[in-house]
């Protein structure tokens, strides 16, 4: 069990290491396309190939019709979310460079991934407040910010 949640740690790294190659590339996209909108269309379009490829390839069954009713309603936020996540930092990484971007956002991440869990937001399992977890957030927050200096 220990060596399975140590994996997942390293994937979430490397995914994470990810989220600032995709600001610069993004911007690219953006500077070469002339514009945010269709970068980030054109990002949604390689998702959704790659996605549906992902699908077929380990031939996942569609869900029924009424999975698709049953989900609950802020389910459906994270594609508002992501479109959002990609519009935004599209927009910002060219202008204030990746790392402050980068920066912001993942501090925006620590304060709301702490509420969520503190109160159990959208199913998340309770990971109650404490003085150790407020001292690691503002940790990771100082840290953030020291490395932007």
């Amino acid at each position: 069990m220990q060596s399975r949640y140590w994996l997942l740690a390293a994937l979430a790294l490397v995914v994470g290491a990810l989220i600032p190659i995709q600001a610069a590339t993004n911007a690219a996209m953006s500077k070469s396309l002339g514009g945010i909108g269709y970068a980030s269309l054109v990002l949604f379009g390689v998702s959704l190939v790659v996605v549906a490829g992902w699908i077929l390839v380990n031939q996942i069954a569609m869900p029924p019709a009424e999975a698709f009713h049953a989900a609950p309603w802020y389910g459906w936020l994270g594609g508002l979310i992501v479109a959002s996540y990609v519009l935004a930092i599209t927009f910002l990484a060219p202008r204030i460079g990746v790392g402050d971007a980068i920066c912001f956002i993942v501090t925006g991440q620590i304060f709301a991934a702490v509420v969520i869990d503190h109160f159990g937001l959208f199913g998340a399992p309770v990971a109650p407040l404490s003085l150790p977890r407020v001292a690691g957030v503002l940790l990771m927050v100082a840290g953030l910010f020291l490395a932007k200096r």
